[in-house]
């Protein structure tokens, strides 16, 4: 299928990835610096004032637009954002581009960790940290943290590289378009590729840890708990 972005005719296997590509956007743009804010990030901006006027602030564009409800759902004004179970939410960016919705009952490396400890924080404290299949070896705590400025670089040039590459095949069924994205996908995130100088898969582990840091040193300061 095809779908437009910023005036571009971009191919996708089904329209769940679609769907993931421009929810993916917003998340990374949620955890950019921006003058408007004073160097901070929409985030921390939004948790700090207690409200969405950041987003008019940096795009006023978006008044009266659809999109700003999405924008507002991604915003950290409910306290759920904090709570493990948040992840569930989150796109997990590139690397789970063509991956179907993920919720807690997939999540059997949780259940294993639940039934081992009866110390609940335990376990959640040891799955944020451990690779997951779920979510193409990213861990818990990087899918929630979330991608930035790089990694939505690096989304929009393999959009168009899957694009120039897939716009015109025929796929009898939708199973082996999604099929044959994911292998490119795989090949490409293990390439070097001269935006990030690295493979994107490094580049993007990369970005997501120093975001997760940036995000849990911020909510520490403001005594906000976390389960990540």
């Amino acid at each position: 299928m095809e779908n437009n972005t910023k005036e571009k005719s971009v191919w996708f296997p089904n329209q769940l990835s679609a769907v993931k590509l421009f929810l993916a956007q917003i998340e990374f743009s949620i955890n950019e610096t921006y003058e408007q804010l004073d160097g901070k990030t929409l985030y921390e901006y939004t948790i700090i004032n207690n409200d969405k006027s950041g987003i008019l602030k940096i795009l006023p564009e978006l008044k009266n637009s659809p999109i700003l409800e999405e924008y507002n759902k991604m915003l950290p004004l409910d306290k759920t954002e904090f709570l493990y179970q948040s992840v569930y939410k989150k796109t997990g960016g590139i690397l789970n581009l063509f991956h179907g919705e993920i919720n807690e009952s997939m999540d059997n490396e949780l259940k294993e960790l639940f039934r081992k400890n009866e110390d609940k924080n335990k376990a959640i404290k040891l799955w944020k940290d451990t690779k997951s299949d779920l979510w193409s070896s990213l861990s818990p705590k990087l899918v929630w943290a979330g991608g930035g400025k790089l990694e939505k670089e690096l989304l929009l040039q393999f959009c168009d590289k899957l694009t120039d590459i897939m716009q015109g095949k025929q796929f009898y069924t939708q199973g082996s378009a999604i099929i044959k994205s994911m292998e490119y996908l795989r090949a490409w995130q293990l390439a070097y590729n001269p935006i990030c100088n690295d493979s994107p898969m490094n580049a993007i582990i990369k970005e997501r840890e120093e975001i997760y840091d940036r995000k849990i040193k911020f909510l520490k300061e403001m005594n906000i708990e976390c389960d990540f």
